[in-house]
């Protein structure tokens, strides 16, 4: 099912042929549909989400709409891959050693995401200009994810 004003197609995975690529995979606690609605309008892009209940994978009582595998593509490249973590398993711990990266040379787009990411998050560090000329900043967004910007030529 496509709901075209919000942007998500909730559909039942269809097969399809794809180059390899190396993601984030975040799991949420009930949250992932927020989450990734919160970085798709922060990011842009194509968010495509499957429920348990779509693919009639047994959920705890309640989380049937749950997340059962989310992801969003932008036209820049950049891919997020989400779950809804069941009950039964372990419980997700929010915690700060693992960060994702927005990293490169394209300062508007880049600083636009930050705009985006920061609505509603934690301010670690401001993005501000390094003595080597890049902008560089952190943040905590509203799901405890932690996000690590650099804008520039350094590597």
């Amino acid at each position: 099912m496509v709901r075209a004003a919000t942007g998500i197609v909730d559909k039942p995975h269809k097969e399809i042929r794809m180059k390899a690529d190396l993601s984030a995979y975040i799991s949420f606690a009930g949250q992932a549909r927020q989450a990734l609605t919160y970085y798709r309008d922060a990011l842009g892009g194509e968010l495509d989400i499957e429920t348990f209940a779509a693919w009639e994978v047994p959920a705890d009582p309640g989380h049937e709409q749950d997340v059962l595998y989310g992801v969003l593509r932008t036209p820049d490249g950049f891919v997020l891959r989400a779950t809804d973590r069941p009950l039964s398993e372990e419980p997700v711990a929010v915690g700060s050693a693992v960060a994702l990266c927005l990293n490169g040379e394209e300062r508007e787009r880049l600083t636009d995401c930050w705009k985006g990411l920061a609505r509603g998050a934690q301010i670690i560090e401001p993005l501000l200009e390094t003595p080597w000329g890049d902008l560089n900043g952190v943040l905590v967004d509203p799901f405890g994810i932690r996000w690590i910007f650099n804008i520039g030529t350094s590597q």
